[in-house]
C-alpha cells in the first residue's frame, strides 16, 4: 500500500503544479520517487510538525495543494491544534496523511503507537476522514479526498496485509467484500487494516463482511447494508471510544430511518496503552486482536448468535 501512496503522490505532483508534498522528516523511502521526478514539489520541514501544519495552511491560502505527512502519533495528534486553527477553521484543502495508525509501530512502544485519532479528528468540523484497508481503497479515498475544496485525513495503517480486492474500488461507501452463505445472522464491519482478518475469517465461516472505508462523513447505506443481520461485530484497530463503532452507532441511533437494527458487537483496542514491546501480532494481541484471537472471538459470536 505505501508503494501505491508513493505513485499517487508522484502522479499527483506530475499532474497538478500546484500540488506540494511536506513532510516533518518522517517517510524517507516513500517519497524517493516524488524527490526524484519532483524535487521542487517536495519540502522536509523537519521535527517541526506544528510548523509544518501552519506552513500547509499558508501554502493552501494562496492557491496550493499541500498534503502533509507523518506517522500519525505526530499527524494528526500532536499538531491537532494547528489542524483545527489553521486549516479546520478556515476550511483550508490540505490532506493530512497519517501513517502508522493503530498498533503498526509495536516495537517503539505507546509513545509511536496511535489508536485514537479518529476520535480526536472527528468532531473538527469540515473534516473528512478515511481508512482505506488495501491499495484499491486507497486509489479511490485519495483521489476523493484531494479532490475535495475542505481537508481531509487519511488513516494509514497496516500496510503490509494481503489486498482484499481483486479489483478497482470506485467508491468510498461501505461495501460487502464477502457476501457469506449461511444466511443473515450475522455479519462482520471493518475498516482498515481490520478488513484482511475480518475478510479472511468470514470466507472461512461464510458469513458476510462489510468494509467501511470512509469513517466520515459515515456512509449513507450502512443502515441498508446491516438491517438483514441479526448480530453486526464491529472491528477496528482504534479504540472503542469515538472509532467506528461509535460512528456506526450515533449516526443509526439519530436516524429515524433506521427502522430495523441489528445486535451491534465491538471488537477494538482496549482502554489501556501497551505495556511491552513486541510483533505487530504480539501488540494486537495485548487487545485480542491478534489474528488467531481475532477469529476464535468471531466463531464465538456467531455460534451465540444462531
Amino acid at each position: 500500500m505505501r508503494d501505491i501512496l508513493s505513485s499517487l503522490i508522484t502522479k499527483s505532483a506530475a499532474e497538478d503544479p500546484r500540488f506540494l508534498m511536506l513532510s516533518g522528516d518522517h517517510g524517507y523511502a516513500l517519497f524517493d520517487e516524488i524527490r526524484r521526478a519532483r524535487p521542487g514539489q517536495f519540502l522536509n520541514v523537519g521535527v517541526a510538525e506544528q510548523a509544518m501544519v501552519g506552513v500547509a495552511a499558508g501554502l493552501a491560502r494562496v492557491g496550493f495543494r499541500p498534503a502533509v505527512y507523518g506517522l500519525a502519533s505526530f499527524v494528526p495528534i500532536r499538531v491537532l491544534e494547528q489542524i483545527k486553527i489553521d486549516v479546520c477553521f478556515s476550511n483550508l484543502p490540505v490532506l493530512f496523511l497519517g501513517d502508522g495508525a493503530g498498533l503498526v509501530y509495536s516495537t517503539l512502544g505507546a509513545s509511536h503507537q496511535c489508536g485514537e485519532d479518529i476520535a480526536c479528528l472527528r468532531p473538527l468540523p469540515g473534516m473528512r476522514i478515511y481508512s482505506p484497508c488495501d491499495g484499491e481503497e486507497l486509489r479511490a479515498c485519495y483521489a476523493e479526498a484531494l479532490g475535495r475544496a475542505g481537508p481531509s485525513y487519511l488513516r494509514i495503517g497496516k500496510s503490509d496485509r494481503p489486498s482484499v480486492h481483486q479489483k478497482s474500488v470506485s467508491s468510498t461507501d461501505a461495501h460487502f467484500v464477502r457476501r457469506g452463505g449461511r444466511g443473515k445472522g450475522i455479519c462482520l464491519v471493518a475498516t482498515g487494516s481490520m478488513v484482511g482478518p475480518c475478510a479472511a475469517a468470514a470466507e472461512e465461516l461464510s458469513i458476510a463482511c462489510v468494509s467501511v472505508p470512509r469513517i466520515k462523513p459515515l456512509p449513507r447505506n450502512i443502515a441498508r447494508l446491516l438491517a438483514p443481520f441479526k448480530t453486526a461485530v464491529i472491528v477496528e484497530e482504534h479504540s472503542r471510544h469515538g472509532g467506528l463503532a461509535s460512528a456506526i452507532l450515533e449516526t443509526l441511533a439519530l436516524d429515524s430511518a433506521a427502522r430495523r437494527l441489528p445486535q451491534f458487537k465491538s471488537l477494538a483496542l482496549q482502554d489501556k496503552f501497551s505495556e511491552l514491546c513486541g510483533s505487530y501480532q504480539f501488540a494486537l494481541s495485548e487487545h485480542g486482536l491478534a489474528d488467531g484471537q481475532l477469529l476464535r472471538r468471531i466463531k464465538k459470536i456467531a455460534r451465540d448468535s444462531r
